[in-house]
Order: structure tokens, then C-alpha cells, then sequence
């Protein structure tokens, strides 16, 4: 997520890291209704659609390059968390909305500010956001948990915009689904046996009976802090995931989430095909810092 101040529209996130920290008792409480707190023991966490907060303003507006067909299974794809990218993150959601409905979304995102304790950040928490609360699949999240031998992380998501920023579209177009979180160490280079153990954990969930009702959302931002022709040469590696999509590509994706997209290829198959929604990034999108920009694939797989 971006945030302003008075002369730009956003700012780095490794500017307003030390920010969110300071304002976690405005974003996060504890959970003091009984109903609330008999479906989630963690605490819950203001959105900031709940927070009335101002999306950043824009002056692009990229074309969508490709749909999935009407019918297909999405089950698995790549979202931007940052807010500027607010309404292709919206045409992302509707469009896996429009195609199936979701029990339970399995978000791997990075953990941005250095808070997690473990390999592994999970949690037992809730979102409120202005369409109600989305709940964290408890058994689920639990039985992860125990997989990968880790305890939860409370300190971790009520300032992890990787996962926060996205929380108001579930909420939107899932208002009946839950969620498991996982936060991890996304940037280069790869853990292969962490990353593996991960996707070992989450196996059981996306068999080809489980991408049925389950759905793999890997929330992450590619190139970063580039200018504009290093950006593009970086997107056209990562391009080439999405284009052969395959247990064997994933390396070319520069990204922040670098275990997730690992995850992801390995519950591909040679039938696997994938699609990119938009293919933007921030200069495009606000005109602003064309020698600190990062980019964003939208991308969805069936």
C-alpha cells in the first residue's frame, strides 16, 4: 500500500514502514464482541476501506490484455498490494468472481517490515472492513501451522499491507469465504527448502478436486525501484512465466514474493494455462518517481 504526504500522492513503502508501526492501536483492536470472538480467538484488524481511507490518485489507465475463458476454473493467481493499483485489483477479483465462487483464499504474502519471529508468519486473526468481517479459516490456518512447526505470529499482519490491502475485495466479492495467511520472506535469494516445505504443507489443499473450492493468491509486486527501461526489461523475464507457465519458468519472475510464485509452480500441470489481466506499474499508473518504480502482473491461472 502507498501512502501520501503533501506533495506527492505516495511514498515509498520503506519510508512509511516506522508510520504504519506507530498507528497499530488506530488499525488493530482486540476482539471484544462475544460472536466475534467465539469464531476467531486472534484479534481483529481495521481495513482501510473500514478506516475510510483515500485510495491514491491516478492518471493511467492500462487495457486488460487477456480473459480467462467465462467457464474456467480459476484457482491460482498473481495480485498487486499495492493501493494504487486499486482498480485493477477490483476488475481481478470480479473477474475470478464472475467465473466460480471460493471457500477459503490461500494468501501467501511477504512479510515487508522484519516483524516475523519465524520462517513462517501465520495467525488466527480477523478483518473488519465496511462489507463486514472476513474470518480466518481456523482448522485450516491451525493445521498449516502444525505442518510447518511454527507458532503464531501477532505481531505480524495488523501492519502487513501485503495481505490488508486486499482484504475489502474478499470482503466484496466473497463475503462468505475465509482465508489462510501466510506471510513469508519474499526478496531473492530463494530458501528452495523452506519454499518447498511450504508447498508441501498446502499440497493437500489444491489437488485438482481442492482447486474446486480453494483459490491460491499470491500477492506480490515485481520489478522494483528501477527506471523505466530497467523495469521493462526485468517484467519481460517474468513474462515468460505467464507465458509457459511451468515448474521450471517460475525463476524468471522478479518479484517480492519469490516462494509463492515457487508454491505455485509446483500445482501446475501440463494442462495449466494462465493469463494476464494488466500488466502495469507505478509511473504508468501515477506519473510520479520514474526512477523508483515498481511493477505489477495481474494475473489468473486455470
Amino acid at each position: 500500500m502507498l501512502l501520501r504526504d503533501n506533495n506527492k500522492r505516495f511514498v515509498p513503502l520503506k519510508i512509511f514502514s516506522v508510520i504504519f508501526l506507530a498507528v497499530i492501536c488506530t488499525g488493530c483492536t482486540r476482539v471484544n464482541n462475544r460472536n466475534i470472538k467465539a469464531l476467531s480467538g486472534g484479534q481483529i484488524i481495521n481495513t482501510w476501506d473500514y478506516l475510510e481511507e483515500q485510495i491514491p490518485s491516478v492518471i493511467g489507465s492500462p487495457q486488460i490484455e487477456a480473459l480467462p475463458p467465462h467457464k474456467a476454473n480459476v484457482w491460482a493467481g498473481t495480485v498487486s498490494h499495492h493501493l494504487l493499483a486499486d482498480t485493477q485489483i477490483d476488475r481481478w477479483f470480479y473477474e475470478i468472481a464472475e467465473r466460480r465462487k471460493v471457500e477459503t483464499f490461500f494468501i501467501i504474502c511477504p512479510s515487508h517490515y522484519g516483524l516475523s519471529s519465524q520462517v513462517w508468519s501465520l495467525d488466527n486473526c480477523c478483518w473488519q472492513t465496511k462489507n463486514g468481517i472476513v474470518y480466518t479459516d481456523e482448522k485450516t490456518e491451525q493445521a498449516i501451522a502444525d505442518y510447518l512447526g511454527v507458532k503464531y505470529d501477532s505481531q505480524v499482519f495488523p501492519v502487513e499491507h501485503g495481505v490488508n490491502v486486499l482484504i475489502p475485495y474478499i470482503a466484496r466479492y466473497f463475503p462468505k469465504a475465509k482465508i489462510c495467511v501466510i506471510g513469508v520472506e519474499g526478496e531473492p535469494p530463494l530458501n528452495q527448502k523452506n519454499a518447498q516445505l511450504l508447498a508441501d504443507a498446502l499440497a493437500p489443499y489444491f489437488t485438482d478436486k481442492a482447486k474446486k473450492k480453494n483459490f491460491l493468491l499470491i500477492s506480490t509486486d515485481f520489478a522494483h525501484h528501477g527506471n523505466l527501461e530497467g523495469t521493462q526489461y526485468k517484467d519481460q523475464r517474468s513474462r515468460e512465466f505467464f507465458n509457459n507457465p511451468s515448474d521450471s519458468t517460475w525463476v524468471y519472475c522478479g518479484c517480492d514474493n519469490r516462494p509463492g510464485i515457487y508454491v505455485l509452480s509446483r500445482f501446475l500441470s501440463g494442462d495449466t494455462k494462465a493469463v494476464i489481466l494488466y500488466h502495469t506499474n507505478s509511473y504508468e499508473l501515477s506519473g510520479q518517481d520514474e526512477d523508483d518504480i515498481t511493477s505489477y502482473f495481474f494475473s489468473l491461472f486455470y
